[in-house]
């Protein structure tokens, strides 16, 4: 285990831009594999109650310069990592993160609860949190939450932008807002889910579906192995046809799948698959599946292999 002292010191150094060519390296290594998420978060924390002591003005102005250039350089030396900034909103001030295409990101909130984002999300908090109330808001995107209970502010909402509130105590969930919809898969615990017009329990093994346009909610029994391969770095296929596979494979490898063959497509393919290794992953749908896929260009080829398949509808 890496001492917590030296870790605080490497990123205080990396931000004061005091750290040699030997540090950088470090400390680019441990970033990446997310040895240094609690001190980055410790760091950030310092320096907001540092200007907390200087006047309102001063203090937005200094912090938006000094971590706007100093995370800009954290993401162009670390390909696009992560984005945070300090945003305004009324009389509070709120910590913004949003995750790339390429990678997802833990954050762990002032209470010690974390949150997990998936790839291409936006989430918020709020610099220090008033109340009785922990609140957070999803603004796009997909996060796992792991809730502590904390006698101090015993409840904790997520706010999601098509008007939900998602209540809990202290639990582990899934919420996936996209295109107008959100979901939320319930792991452990107990979650109360409250839109204008309802109001939901979920129990652990239930997903909710709510479309904002329709003001609909819904709940039924769902998979977790489904909804948290993501978190795992899995793909979960259950029963799913080689289109949308091939949607899937677009948008995590950033990658154009041309299916050459319109009879491929009704294709069906159960399984879990480590997300880690495309050529694996690639190999498993073909053997499986009885089809040709090759890559050329940053593209994706399936074609037929000439073999008779049963698995097509």
């Amino acid at each position: 285990m890496i001492d917590p002292d030296f870790l605080d010191r490497l990123v205080e150094r990396y931000y004061t831009n005091s750290a040699t060519a030997e540090e950088l390296e470090v400390f680019i290594h441990l970033q990446k594999t997310g040895v240094l998420d609690e001190a980055l978060n410790l760091y950030l924390e310092k320096i907001i109650q540092q200007e907390a002591f200087q006047t309102k003005e001063v203090a937005e102005r200094k912090i938006r310069r000094s971590w706007n250039w100093q995370i800009a350089a954290s993401i162009s030396v670390l390909m696009g990592f992560l984005a945070l900034w300090i945003v305004k909103e009324g009389q509070s001030q709120y910590l913004e993160i949003k995750t790339d295409r390429f990678k997802e990101k833990i954050v762990v909130l002032p209470d010690g609860s974390r949150v997990t984002l998936n790839r291409n999300s936006v989430f918020s908090y709020p610099e220090k949190w008033n109340g009785t109330i922990r609140d957070v808001r999803l603004i796009s995107g997909e996060a796992f939450f792991e809730v502590k209970k904390n006698k101090q502010y015993p409840s904790f909402v997520v706010h999601t932008p098509d008007g939900l509130d998602i209540n809990v105590l202290g639990t582990e969930f899934n919420v996936l807002n996209k295109k107008g919809d959100t979901r939320i898969y319930l792991q452990n615990g107990k979650v109360k889910i409250k839109t204008q017009n309802q109001e939901v329990f979920l129990e652990p093994g239930q997903l909710a579906s709510f479309n904002g346009p329709a003001d609909s909610l819904t709940v039924k029994p769902a998979s977790g192995e489904l909804w948290l391969a993501w978190k795992n770095d899995m793909f979960y296929f259950d029963d799913t046809r080689l289109s949308d596979i091939s949607l899937v494979l677009e948008e995590y490898y950033h990658r154009q799948v041309i299916i050459k063959n319109e009879s491929l497509t009704s294709l069906r393919f159960t399984g879990k698959i480590s997300r880690n290794n495309i050529d694996m992953v690639l190999r498993i749908l073909s053997r499986t599946l009885n089809v040709e896929i090759t890559q050329h260009n940053e593209q994706i080829i399936i074609e037929d292999s000439g073999k008779v398949n049963p698995l097509a509808d």
